[in-house]
This record gives structure tokens, C-alpha cells and sequence, in this order.
């Protein structure tokens, strides 16, 4: 059976989980607000993609398929400041809090993971696995690197899905990238004991009641490989950044899935690329 997730609506106009079973208490002492902030990536000039041809049922079909391989996250700018991969703070872990959904076609739940097409055989930036099956350390491996094709993505078949992210070091600040700017997430600041400190709702404007889409366009496009058969021939990413009103070091990210019908509430499956930030000291 599937579990639904309770809203509420909070003073800062974000939701957060609390009738589910397994979210942690809510405290909402902290504030948080979304940023824009731009991005600067790079790829590997001299890796060979004549390869890596776009397929025939493709409008493409033959021609190379420039956006194969490795995608670097270099730096990232905002309020006119530029913040280096030096300050920028990858994943350290994942822990799977549910994901109850059954992909009956390409096995697993509504977790995956992905790289770039060909991204294995580029060095420019290493990435995670790919699988429809990962596990915690999996996805952690996915998000844990500054290769933007390497994501931790969420199907769309009805079911929960709940992911926590943890740093290294508080941060004030994330940064998501989400690949076609077509998921919503519910994104939530933890404290050191569980408990829900401040909650977002990121939106792509897709069936939200006529709210905005949060995401930006980055121009970055990425490809993503999962397995024959399951593959992503490019999609522009879109991004949108977190502020926190104080630093901590554990976020939640939520999609909801129910059967299509009227009504019915549908994240999309977002897919998904995160960062932290540091931003006040």
C-alpha cells in the first residue's frame, strides 16, 4: 500500500512531511528561500564522441551526439561572487529513508542512477554507477562528484520516495540541478536530531495550480545511461538554489507519486544533481 504524505502549510510558505510515519518531527525554526545562481561547466575537448550517435528513432538519428561524455561542474556565481569547487561541498552519504514503488519494466523502485553517455570511458570527472536497483552508497557515489551527468533520478511509478543527504561540514546554501527541469522535490533541513527545520517545495510548474516554475535554465546539457534500453540522449538542465537561515548538515528530498487521475498528486520524478554552500561564516 502506498503511503501518503501529510502537508502543512508553513509561515514561510513551504510545505513539510508530517503525517507520514517515518518523517521526523517538525521544529520550523529556520527560514529558507530559493536563489538563483549561475553555473560554469566544462567537457573534455578531447574526447572522441563520433561514437556516440544518436539512434534511429531519434529526429537526430546518425549525427554525433555532442553532449555524450563527461559534464564538470567548474565554478558557480551569484550576487556577483564566484565560488570554486573548493567551496563547494559534494554529498558524503545517503540514506534511503522509503521508496516503495515497483518498476514492473526495468526492475527496482523509483530510485536510480546515471551517468553520462560514454562518461565510463571519459576522464575529465569520475562519476557513480548506473543502476536501477542502488543502493544507499550508490547514490551517494552518484551525487558525491563534480560530474553534473551523474545524477540520482526518480521514476514515476505511484510510490514514496524519500532520500536524506548529508555534508561533511554544515552549509547554508544548496545548490540543485534537475534534468529538464520537469520534477518537483520537497526539500527539507534537518537538525543533529531528526527533527524537520525549515521545508521548500520545489516546483516545475507542471500541475502545481498555476505556481511558477523555481527551476532556471543553465544551458548545460547532459545525457544519462542507466542500462541498454534505458537511456537519456540529452536534456537541458535547469537549477535552483536553497538558502537556509542556518547552517546544518542533513536535508531530506521527497517525491510523491499517486496513480494518475484526478486529483492525484504527481512530483514528476525529479532527477536530480546537489551541492552545498557555505555562504555566511
Amino acid at each position: 500500500m502506498m503511503k501518503r504524505l501529510g502537508l502543512v502549510l508553513l509561515a514561510t510558505a513551504s510545505f513539510v512531511p508530517t503525517a507520514f510515519a517515518q518523517s521526523p518531527a517538525v521544529r520550523a525554526e529556520a527560514k529558507v528561500e530559493p536563489f538563483v545562481f549561475q553555473a560554469s561547466a566544462s567537457r573534455n575537448p578531447k574526447l572522441d564522441r563520433s561514437a556516440y550517435v544518436y539512434p534511429a528513432n531519434h529526429p537526430r538519428a546518425g549525427q554525433v551526439n555532442g553532449n555524450a561524455g563527461d559534464v564538470r561542474l567548474d565554478s558557480v556565481s551569484l550576487n556577483g561572487a564566484n565560488y570554486g569547487k573548493e567551496q563547494i561541498q559534494l554529498v558524503k552519504s545517503v540514506t534511503v529513508i522509503v521508496d516503495d514503488g515497483v518498476d514492473n519494466v526495468r526492475g527496482g523502485a523509483n530510485f536510480g542512477t546515471g551517468y553520462g553517455i560514454g562518461a565510463d570511458r571519459d576522464p575529465w570527472v569520475n562519476e557513480g554507477i548506473a543502476t536501477t536497483t542502488p543502493t544507499a552508497k550508490d547514490l551517494a557515489a552518484a551525487l558525491g562528484n563534480f560530474n553534473l551527468s551523474s545524477i540520482a533520478f526518480t521514476r514515476e511509478v505511484p510510490g514514496t520516495a524519500i532520500y536524506d543527504v548529508s555534508f561533511a561540514s554544515p552549509v547554508d546554501a544548496l545548490l540543485l540541478f534537475e534534468r529538464g527541469s520537469s520534477g518537483d522535490v520537497l526539500v527539507s533541513a534537518l537538525d543533529r536530531e531528526g527533527r524537520v527545520t525549515a521545508s521548500y517545495k520545489v516546483r516545475d510548474g507542471q500541475n502545481d495550480a498555476g505556481l511558477k516554475n523555481d527551476y532556471t535554465p543553465t544551458g548545460i546539457f547532459v545525457t544519462t545511461f542507466v542500462q541498454q534500453g534505458f537511456v537519456n540522449q540529452g536534456q537541458e538542465l535547469g537549477s535552483v538554489g536553497l538558502r537556509f537561515s542556518e547552517p546544518l548538515s542533513r536535508f531530506r528530498f521527497t517525491s510523491l507519486q499517486e496513480p494518475e487521475g484526478e486529483g492525484a498528486t504527481r512530483y514528476n520524478g525529479p532527477d536530480l544533481k546537489i551541492f552545498g554552500l557555505r555562504l555566511q561564516r
